[in-house]
């Protein structure tokens, strides 16, 4: 029975480490890494007693190394360093109750119960843990990975080591209370101490996320507010042309008029290489894609557009632009949105410029299932579509490439979007699908 409950508890830690990362693990995944991580659990809880939980800290490292992409993070630490903790801390608030419970359940029983208060204790960590995630993302916004990595030195370094410090407090009381099977008033003081400076730690993660996250938004703001300036200055400009092209339009038409009566068709030639094809080259011009943003209602998402189309225009590239129906909403967390909407583009603008026929086209479609957007850009290149994604992968070089491994984290956060990527005939496309609510990829 011994056995039994120490495998339960080895077995705790991992689910309340795939609880708080969301890591999603196959069949065959949750099967080798369940094995590695309970023969070195009980391997080192048989050696070194409850500090065996320290080798299974850096398994959890180990784990979240590999999940990104053989990349170390200050959040695969934090979701080990709150694995330990959160385990011994709910296993430390359940073990009295339950203790209590099953002594007035069994009351009358003669039979040996002494092993199940440890049995159940070791099963409450997990469900405990999961039952306050859950309360606490219906009431919360879930937070951003994406944010948490890059201001990782402010939000997560200083609760890490708070964790840590908690982590060298607990143990040797643990240890201590497992001896003697109980805890001085003393050690009971000093570990309520703990916990109150995990939950400390918890909230001031909260409190600069949020704070980070208000100044994220007031930036994006003010950068949007010049965005749509220029966009107000540009569809200024395209007013004025098409006036001045209305003021000419009836001479034009007049001109033609008396040419074809008077049947001088070198007249006629002349006015069409003069006005008319001139004219027509101006309505293709690329300025005339921002038209086509009026169908577009999120202001955040009209900026970009707006601001990564005078971009290109401006390096001479050729910028098709459809959003033929309205479109009000995204179906995606804005931030998240904005920011692998501008990696796509940047990506595209960059492409573009190595080839001798510079173009883009960007499309946004709608209908009752599905919002897609793909973005499609000349390509000159040769590009490795399985590696695509890889921290550090590029087709210009190192020290790059980190683009688009951010948009494959951003959306392994989202369970309703995908990113399909097509390199035919010159052409390279990326297709953003964002699933409506409840239709999930």
């Amino acid at each position: 029975m011994i056995h039994l409950i120490m495998l339960i508890q080895i077995v705790s830690f991992f689910f309340i480490y795939q609880s708080v990362s969301r890591y999603h693990f196959s069949v065959k995944e949750i099967t080798i890494w369940l094995m590695i991580f309970i023969s070195i659990g009980v391997v080192s809880t048989y050696f070194i007693g409850v500090w065996g939980a320290v080798a299974l800290f850096f398994c959890f490292v180990g784990m979240s190394y590999f999940k990104n992409q053989k990349t170390f993070t200050s959040l695969g630490v934090f979701y080990g360093a709150y694995a330990l903790v959160m385990n011994s801390f709910l296993g430390y608030l359940a073990a009295d109750p339950i203790t209590n419970l099953i002594e007035f359940v069994f009351r009358q029983s003669s039979a040996n119960i002494d092993y199940l208060p440890y049995l159940f204790t070791a099963m409450a960590p997990p469900i405990m843990n999961e039952i306050g995630l859950r309360v606490v993302r219906h009431y919360v916004p879930q937070l951003n990975k994406e944010i948490l990595r890059e201001s990782s030195k402010v939000i997560l370094f200083p609760v890490i080591i708070l964790l840590i410090i908690i982590i060298l407090s607990v143990y040797p009381i643990l240890t201590i209370g497992n001896k003697t099977g109980d805890f001085s008033s003393f050690h009971r003081t000093l570990l309520l101490g703990m916990w109150l400076l995990f939950i400390i730690a918890l909230l001031y993660m909260q409190f600069q996320y949020n704070h980070i996250r208000k100044r994220e938004i007031e930036k994006s703001k003010s950068e949007q507010l010049i965005q749509l300036t220029d966009y107000a200055t540009q569809l200024e400009k395209i007013y004025d042309e098409f006036r001045s092209f209305r003021h000419d339009y009836a001479n034009i038409l007049l001109t033609l008029e008396e040419g074809i009566h008077r049947e001088d068709w070198d007249q006629v030639k002349q006015v069409y290489e003069q006005t008319v094809k001139p004219t027509g080259q101006l309505m293709r011009n690329n300025e005339y894609s921002f038209v086509k943003l009026r169908n577009l209602h999120v202001s955040e998402i009209k900026s970009i557009l707006a601001a990564k189309i005078l971009i290109a225009q401006q390096m001479k590239i050729d910028v098709a632009l459809e959003i033929e129906e309205p479109v009000h909403a995204i179906q995606m967390e804005l931030i998240s949105f904005t920011r692998i909407l501008s990696i796509l583009l940047d990506n595209a603008i960059e492409a573009a410029t190595d080839t001798e026929e510079s173009r883009i086209c960007i499309v946004l479609l709608e209908d009752t299932d599905i919002q897609l957007i793909r973005i499609e850009n000349s390509c000159g290149e040769e590009v490795n579509l399985r590696r695509l994604g890889e921290r550090g992968y590029s087709s210009k070089g190192k020290g790059r490439g980190l683009g688009l491994y951010n948009v494959q984290q951003i959306l392994k956060e989202n369970n309703f979007a995908s990113l399909e990527t097509a390199l035919q005939s010159g052409l390279f496309s990326q297709t953003l699908i964002l699933r409506k609510t409840g239709v999930q990829k």
